[in-house]
């Protein structure tokens, strides 16, 4: 229901062929495979200032290679794709530990509530403070 909901929400009404976003490839199956393996690793999400460009940097893989792979393979932009990580330990975080939304939103790589909160729910259809409390 989540995925359906977001992937809604992220698709024009109707596609043309024109418009149809292409298969993915073997090469994105590589460079997310890559990508993933550093946000595993290094928790490259936790930056609050990771952008395509920096990622881009730290991969070796050009911005525009990535940037299309995520989009075919994932029906998401990078952003998304990041705050995916970000929500997923954030979850983690606040089913497992006593801190704080606040503390738990700048630990993963958030900067304003705002935007932590958005995220949230766009992931988990939940507030950060009701997920703790089914979860917890």
């Amino acid at each position: 229901g989540i995925a359906a909901a977001a992937a809604s929400r992220s698709r024009p009404p109707a596609e043309t062929p024109e418009t149809a976003p292409r298969p993915e490839t073997s090469e994105d199956k590589e460079t997310i495979a890559t990508i993933d393996a550093l946000m595993e690793t290094r928790k490259l999400y936790r930056d609050a200032n990771l952008n395509l460009d920096r990622l881009a940097r730290k991969a070796g893989i050009p911005a525009r290679q990535i940037s299309a792979a995520i989009n075919r393979a994932m029906d998401r932009n990078v952003s998304q794709y990041v705050n995916d990580y970000r929500i997923g330990e954030a979850c983690r975080l606040l089913s497992g530990t006593e801190k704080s939304v606040t503390e738990v939103m700048f630990e993963v790589g958030f900067q304003t509530k705002s935007n932590f909160n958005r995220e949230f729910r766009r992931v988990t259809d939940m507030t950060p403070v009701s997920w703790r409390q089914r979860k917890g």
